[in-house]
């Protein structure tokens, strides 16, 4: 009866596979049952296939088994998103000793906390039809909770799924949370599209599901493989344990078999993959059709995989049972010209038909010494036999007693399958040393091919199997023998993006390997493109630590670093602000460089230290990092620099990270100052503060470094900083604002460490540092000019406010505004170090808003000037606009506003102190300067916008200097006048000084005539206020002539200058003729070119109409 009902059991536990496995990916494909995977503070990211699409479900079950090794505040068992979202749609989480489970974006919490150290199956279930969501643990009822018939009635479909921490998509790249992450190990994920009550949940804890399984296909991870777990329990699926067979063994005593008469059968713990029936012996254990006609065929295989149960006497004191047992499976395959590959051992245990009974097999196991051990493996054949042939071979070799009774093996507990791995898909290859197009080639076989450069040497890739997959995959290929097809110099030619940054790092690391010490152009290409890189890419910490094993490679070769020093620190400085990793702290280190990053809480915050207890020259430095500050020297070290608490009120606000970094540079080619005469006698050490410039600290940093030769008796010791603006900008030693401990021992000193900018740096183009002596220059200038120009244009703006005569025609409406915006410029530009000196982030982003609003304003107020020129003078058919001041004011003032507000609104943190990337040991650099840091904005918003300006404003320039030339020439009167041509000059350094064609000298502080450039720039804009006074006050004749009328006494004192005034009355109310043209004749002409003179330089007294008194 039951040989004849087996057939159909073997029938139905098949139609339950098929039945259940509809998942995403169609077909089933390699198991991961009976494996884990381990999420323990490293990066680790398991997310759903994007093969896997979860439909738009009305109802659903998702069960997932955690294991908890770490206790968190804070965990994410699993989030799924919907396609675009940032709420979570189905979640499960741990929050202070609570369970939480998230459906559309609301929580619910149950007192429930997952004791450490053991497993859990955690189970969700929802229906939008009952409207409940339950929450089970180990098949216990925990939640029953209503929801809401507002919410969805669908799962979102299509969405993105994480295992241990939580996710958003950003541009399309999936970024991950921080902070909240898993710490333990996840197995058996799986969702189902239908509500499982409890007692299935219960009694069918190890079904299959049917929309997301655990199986390698609905997978996608790149870092944390799946590793075994023979602890793992499933619950009581049917088929999960299969009843031992009762025979007769020929050896007596072997645990693994036992007389019939004999009421236990102790045998291991069943522990094949969680969830799978386990096939009668002799069958395949896996899913793959495959595998299921495999033993009724002819077809010939070459791989096979192997999964075997064996005892193993442990005979031989301190012997390696792994090793032991891999060394005989190789020995007997051998025999039969068979490999075996992936080799995998895990120990196993005994169980008898209860626990009483268990507890006495193990007992007699360990009397005779015994384990018990099972191994999983795949097995090549060079010879490619018949599959079943092939299946009782391998049978025969490995179920026998081996080694003496030292290794056991029964027949029953040895399971055979073929594997179809295919071939590798033919691929081509690029890289520095050629291009190369691998064909189709079987797993396991090697492809050899000719160098591209030297056709005497082969390159060769093999043809993997891949022991997860069990698929054919392609090795890197091996091209040590090839010769570079390109070298550094071309790297110019190499533009890159975001999808071959990782390809030019890896080809500048091969070419390094090749070209050894780099010459001055080669380490500026290098340089260059690694700076290229990290502006285009997303810094990952296998990116990160590529990019600093090159600066590592640079450091130790004999090139000269004098002329990059600044570029490379600024790179490593740049790889630490950027770089993405999930966990609190990351550590790079390469020989003769450290990096350190630490994501700090501003709340928590008790300072940092971080040390390099010892190093040798050409290996990677040993480091520690202690999150306490030290005030006492740490002895010991070779270097450590300690931050104080007082470093968190220079945290940047708002959401971004606030990231504390250090550096350890173990050579001192890096640091060489040809401006003196001192030794550098110890490594160097820095920290830093993402977007932050730290200075007036009330408690010091505290660095200790060690000599690299013992002080004698009468050396001097100093502690110095880099400071990357001396020399010109190539970066030199200073000591101001660090003073050396008096207690110096001839082996160790310990240092304690506790300042404007110039106008030229609002338009510094090339926004490269310039030298210590040249920036004091400038900043004298810049201040000593902007302080002269307010006061100027306050003299200006009351003259024209007080005497409402002077601002009745539009020109003079116009320069009004034009002064008050110079005139905020300047006074911002004045206070500017003073308000960033405070401190206050959002002050100083204020700051350099209001900075940047009255920039624009001055120029837009410049361009209207000559738009008001262009249709004055030069535009000779009729014009007439309504409103004309009122639309200048809002263009002139608007426009600025619109453009401050969009930078505010897309970033606002573009505005900040253009210092912020000044690390810790250069702190007395310079005084802060709250202005535009972001180099995009700052050539968008300022220097296009302020080019565009000037670009018109030239034009219009030139085209009135033309008309002017041909009223004049029209004009003989004007040629004979012995003024004329003084007239003419004044009229033009009028109009410069009014239209801001100053400003162009900005765009040519380049190379050598950089600093003669920035003098000149500074003298010329900072006194355009000065100059608008002096052209448009001082020398205006009607100006003077109403200072003489209401300010002078006595002789100097004028009466009403009827003349001037009834000129000045008549072309008030002859308003809207003001943009009416005619087709000038000769002597309108003539007429013109006269008062412009005239008005322009204020010889002489006559008067012109009111738009023509702009000069």
């Amino acid at each position: 009866m039951d040989s004849a009902r087996r057939p159909c059991l073997i029938s139905v536990c098949l139609s339950v596979l098929a039945a259940t496995c509809l998942p995403c990916s169609g077909s089933p494909g390699p198991s991961l049952w009976g494996k884990k995977v381990v999420f323990m503070g490293r990066h680790c990211v398991w997310q759903l296939d994007k093969g896997c699409l979860v439909p738009p479900l009305e109802e659903l079950s998702v069960c997932v088994h955690l294991h908890r090794e770490i206790a968190t505040s804070e965990w994410t068992g699993f989030v799924y998103k919907a396609p675009g979202e940032r709420q979570v749609e189905l979640g499960l989480a741990g929050r202070g000793g609570f369970l939480v489970a998230w459906l559309f974006g609301h929580q619910w919490s149950v007192p429930e906390d997952l004791p450490l150290k053991c497993w859990h199956n955690v189970c969700l279930t929802w229906s939008s039809h009952s409207e409940r969501l339950r929450l089970y643990i180990n098949g216990s009822s925990c939640l029953d909770a209503h929801v809401n018939a507002t919410l969805p009635r669908r799962l979102a479909h299509n969405g993105t799924l994480t295992l241990g921490v939580s996710h958003n998509i950003v541009g399309g790249v999936m970024e991950f949370e921080n902070g909240k992450n898993f710490l333990g190990a996840i197995s058996l994920f799986r969702m189902w599209g239908h509500e499982r009550t409890a007692e299935e949940l219960r009694a069918q804890s190890c079904i299959i599901g049917n929309v997301v399984r655990w199986d390698n296909n609905d997978w996608d991870y790149q870092i944390c493989l799946p590793e075994d777990d023979t602890n793992i329990q499933c619950g009581a699926f049917p088929n999960v344990t299969a009843s031992p067979p009762t025979v007769t063994n020929t050896t007596p005593g072997s645990p693994t078999s036992t007389n019939t008469s004999d009421p236990v059968t102790p045998t291991e713990t069943q522990q094949t993959p969680l969830g799978l029936p386990v096939s009668p012996t002799g069958l395949s254990t896996t899913k793959e059709p495959s595998d299921l006609n495999s033993t009724g065929t002819g077809i010939a295989s070459t791989f096979y995989r192997v999964q075997m149960k064996l005892n193993m006497t442990m005979t031989v004191t301190g012997s390696d049972p792994g090793e032991t047992i891999q060394t005989w499976v190789q020995r007997k395959l051998g025999e039969v010209r068979m490999k075996a590959l992936h080799f995998q051992i895990f120990q196993s245990t005994y169980k008898g038909n209860d626990k009483k009974e268990t507890q006495r097999v193990e007992m007699a196991a360990e009397l005779r010494n015994q384990k018990r051990f099972r191994c999983t493996f795949h097995i090549q054949d060079a010879d490619a036999r018949n599959v079943m042939t092939t299946q009782r071979l391998i049978n025969d070799l490995l179920s026998r007693i081996h080694f003496g009774g030292e290794i056991q093996v029964d027949s029953r507990d040895v399971h055979v399958s073929h594997i179809d791995p295919g071939s590798c898909p033919e691929d081509t290859h690029e890289s520095i040393r050629g291009v190369y197009i691998w064909p189709i080639k079987d797993a396991q076989k090697t492809e050899t091919m000719i160098c591209e450069k030297n056709s005497g040497a082969r390159a060769s890739r093999k043809c993997e199997l891949d022991g997860v997959t069990e698929k054919a995959k392609w090795a890197e290929p091996n091209l040590k023998a090839c010769k570079p097809m390109i070298t550094i110099s071309d790297l110019d030619n190499v533009t890159v993006t975001a999808n071959n940054s990782a390809d030019v790092v890896d080809m500048i690391e091969d070419l390094l390997g090749v070209e050894g010490d780099l010459s001055d152009s080669q380490l500026a290409t290098v340089v260059q493109k690694l700076d290229e890189v990290l502006g285009v890419s997303t810094v990952t910490p296998a990116l990160g630590e590529d990019i600093v094993s090159i600066i590592a490679d640079i450091l130790g070769s004999s090139s000269n670093l004098s002329a990059v020093a600044n570029d490379i620190l600024g790179i490593t400085g740049s790889v630490g602000d950027q770089m993405d990793f999930p966990e609190e702290s990351q550590n790079v280190t390469v020989p003769s460089l450290a990096l350190s990053m630490i994501n700090v809480d501003p709340e928590q915050f008790q300072g940092l230290t971080f040390g390099v207890s010892s190093f040798s020259t050409g290996l990677a430095p040993e480091i520690f990092v202690n999150q306490t500050f030290l005030s006492q020297p740490c002895d010991g070290t070779v270097a450590s620099i300690s931050l104080p608490r007082d470093l968190q009120n220079f945290f940047p606000e708002g959401n971004k990270k606030k990231r504390v970094q250090f550096h350890f540079y173990g050579t001192q080619e890096l640091f060489k100052d040809p401006e003196t005469n001192w030794t550098l006698n110890s490594y160097v050490v820095s920290a830093s503060v993402n977007n932050s410039n730290v200075s007036n600290l009330g408690n010091p940093v505290v660095v200790t470094l060690t000599h690299l030769k013992p002080k004698e008796k009468n050396d001097k010791v100093e502690c110095v900083y880099w400071e990357f603006q001396k020399n010109n900008g190539s970066g030199g030693w200073d000591s101001n604002g660090c003073e050396t401990l008096p207690s110096i021992s001839a082996y160790q000193t310990t240092c304690h460490c506790y300042h404007l900018t110039h106008f030229g740096v609002l338009l510094d183009v090339s926004r490269t540092p310039i030298s210590e002596a040249d920036q004091d220059t400038l900043m004298v200038i810049s201040y000593l000019g902007c302080g002269v120009s307010s006061i100027f244009l306050s003299i200006s703006l009351l003259t024209y406010m007080v005497f409402e005569k002077l601002r009745r025609d539009y020109p003079s409406k116009i320069l009004i505004n034009l002064s008050v915006a110079l005139l905020g410029l300047n006074l911002v530009f004045l206070m500017d170090s003073w308000l960033s000196s405070f401190g206050f982030y959002s002050l100083c982003i204020a700051t350099a808003a209001t900075l940047h609003y009255f920039l624009l304003a001055s120029f837009t107020w410049m361009g209207l000037e000559a738009v008001h020129m262009y249709f004055s003078l030069v535009k000779v058919f009729n014009v007439y606009i309504p409103s004309y001041i009122l639309k200048f004011c809002t263009l002139g003032w608007g426009i600025p506003l619109v453009v401050v507000s969009l930078v505010l609104a897309i970033e606002k943190d573009a505005y900040g102190n253009v210092l912020s990337g000044d690390s810790l040991d250069s702190l007395q650099g310079s005084e802060p300067f709250c202005w535009m840091q972001s180099n995009v904005f700052f050539y968008i918003t300022i220097v296009a916008f302020v080019l565009l300006v000037l670009v018109f404003n030239m034009v219009v320039f030139i085209m009135v200097l033309i008309q002017i030339r041909h009223m004049q020439t029209n004009n003989p009167a004007a040629t004979v006048n012995k003024r004329s041509v003084m007239h003419d000059l004044r009229a033009v350094a009028s109009l410069t000084f009014l239209l801001g064609l100053t400003w162009p000298i900005a765009f040519f502080t380049w190379g050598p005539a950089r600093v003669p450039m920035l003098h000149l720039f500074s003298v010329l804009n900072s006194l355009q206020g000065f100059f608008i006074f002096v052209f448009h006050c001082l020398m205006k004749e009607n100006v003077r002539t109403q200072w003489r009328i209401h300010l002078c006494c006595g002789r100097f004192r004028l009466n009403d200058y009827s003349d001037w005034s009834r000129s000045v009355t008549m072309g008030g109310r002859t308003k809207q003729n003001h943009l009416v043209h005619r087709f000038p004749s000769v002597k309108s002409v003539n007429t013109s070119s006269r008062k412009i003179s005239d008005d322009s330089t204020t010889a002489s007294g006559s008067s012109s109409p009111p738009y023509h008194q702009w000069a």
